[in-house]
């Protein structure tokens, strides 16, 4: 027996209809209270995954809305208990009524991610489906949704599933050579262990890595723009957007704080961070606004070091380089207003690039496309979206390897069988065979309520 639970499945805005989802053990009983049908039958004693017409009254029978309602029996719903669905209008105060009538009648409000959770626990979806979903409901470009959606189908799944078969095999084999020989009988042969552990590895490794690629459609990849004051980082922010997201001025420091924009390019999302012009400065805000990018350089994986091409390089321009190289991240480097005399070269690998006449905008977008490694990627589903799965993986991999490197060394079974577990461990932590309580806290907590 569970309890019962009850959302709006909806977002918390006014609308033309709102969803309110009930699942548990009580949840048609919490609907009967909730709905009349029109059809003289409670609700429960209607046919399933049918919507059946009728109202929504309160405990004193008095009419709050006409509405639609739908029952979903155990095991064939979303979540593998009883479901409910009530369609009602969708203004906020009757849908907060509505969820208060719902709890009155045996219910309580659901967590973040409850009922995926449900979903999980009762065998309906693995945890990389379950992901999935939250990666679905969040994704901000269309390669997103297709990776999401081909991961809540199984792909990912299917192959970690055929990962896990083989170390389980090579699991039992190590087990059968360890029990073989305390009984004086001739053990299993393990001459293709190593291989068969390396390649294990391998695939796992791979996997991992997809992350780089697979955030890029996923959470998105935070790409810090920085460069002197009147440097064209504001106008070079807009070109990129395609709208006037920051305020462009002739007066150097207009900018004082750090602007944030997203802007899909080659199907990558791409969190933009406008920044302060770098320059000593006895104005307070202004000094302010630099150490925020120096910051936002730091902890940025792309930057946009921006120059501008029609004036002498200055010690500013240097600093700026130099803080680009310091953080470690990838980095273009861009000269802008080359639609004005230049004043210097622009460096072999920069791009050239004038906001006013676009000239050299779609250059700057192949080359993000390329520095980011989407060229040949194809969001199939098998790429690794966050952070959490490509650190378990990682582990995954190398518990193979040290297998692997363990038998290569002559050292016995017992040795390696510690490892191969190790790694069962880990890759169960992606499809959920071996994840703690804690862990499924934190992956549900990012749900929004009523999924």
């Amino acid at each position: 027996m569970t309890d019962t639970i009850a959302a709006a499945a909806t977002p918390p805005l006014s609308g033309a209809i709102a969803i309110i989802r009930i699942s548990g053990s009580d949840a048609f009983s919490v609907a009967d209270r909730v709905f009349r049908p029109f059809a003289g039958k409670p609700l429960s004693a209607l046919e399933p995954r049918h919507a059946w017409y009728g109202e929504i009254t309160d405990s004193d029978g008095r009419l709050l809305d006409r509405a639609l309602a739908l029952v979903f029996p155990a095991p064939a719903s979303y979540t593998g208990e009883n479901c409910a669905e009530l369609q009602c209008h969708g203004g906020l105060t009757l849908v907060n009524r509505v969820l208060e009538l719902c709890c009155l009648a045996g219910a309580r409000i659901a967590a973040p991610g409850e009922f995926t959770k449900r979903a999980f626990l009762n065998g309906k979806l693995d945890l990389t489906g379950a992901e999935a979903v939250a990666d679905l409901i969040s994704a901000e470009s269309a390669e997103g949704v297709r990776n999401a959606a081909a991961q809540l189908s199984g792909a990912l799944k299917q192959r970690l599933d055929s990962v896990t078969e083989e170390l389980l095999d090579l699991t039992a084999h190590f087990a059968a050579y360890i029990d073989y020989t305390e009984e004086g009988v001739e053990p299993p042969d393990l001459e293709g262990a190593p291989a068969r552990l390396n390649s294990v590895s391998e695939a796992l490794r791979g996997l991992a890595e997809s992350f780089s690629s697979g955030r890029c459609f996923g959470e998105g990849v935070r790409c810090a723009i920085i460069g002197c004051p009147n440097a064209g980082k504001s106008s070079l922010l807009n070109a990129l957007v395609g709208s006037e997201r920051a305020i462009v001025t002739s007066i150097p420091g207009t900018t004082r704080d750090t602007i944030e924009a997203t802007v899909t390019v080659g199907g990558a999302l791409l969190r933009l961070v406008d920044t302060a012009g770098i320059r000593d400065t006895e104005d307070l805000a202004e000094r302010l606004g630099v150490q925020r990018s120096v910051d936002a350089a730091k902890n940025s994986a792309l930057i946009l070091a921006v120059f501008d091409g029609s004036v002498p390089e200055s010690e500013g321009d240097r600093e700026v380089g130099r803080l680009a190289l310091a953080s470690g991240a990838e980095v273009i480097n861009i000269f802008c207003k080359s639609d004005l005399p230049p004043a210097r070269p622009t460096p072999q690998g920069a791009v050239s690039v004038s906001t006013v006449t676009g000239d050299g905008v779609a250059e700057l977008k192949a080359e993000l496309t390329r520095r980011l490694g989407l060229g040949s990627v194809t969001p199939d589903g098998s790429l690794v979206t966050n952070r959490r799965q490509a650190d378990a993986l990682r582990r995954a991999a190398g518990s193979a390897a040290r297998a692997a490197e363990a038998l290569l060394s002559g050292l016995t079974p017992d040795v390696a069988w510690v490892d191969t577990e190790a790694a069962i461990t880990a890759v169960g932590e992606v499809t959920g065979r071996s994840v703690s309580e804690d862990i499924l806290n934190r992956i549900f907590e990012r749900f929004c309520v009523g999924k």
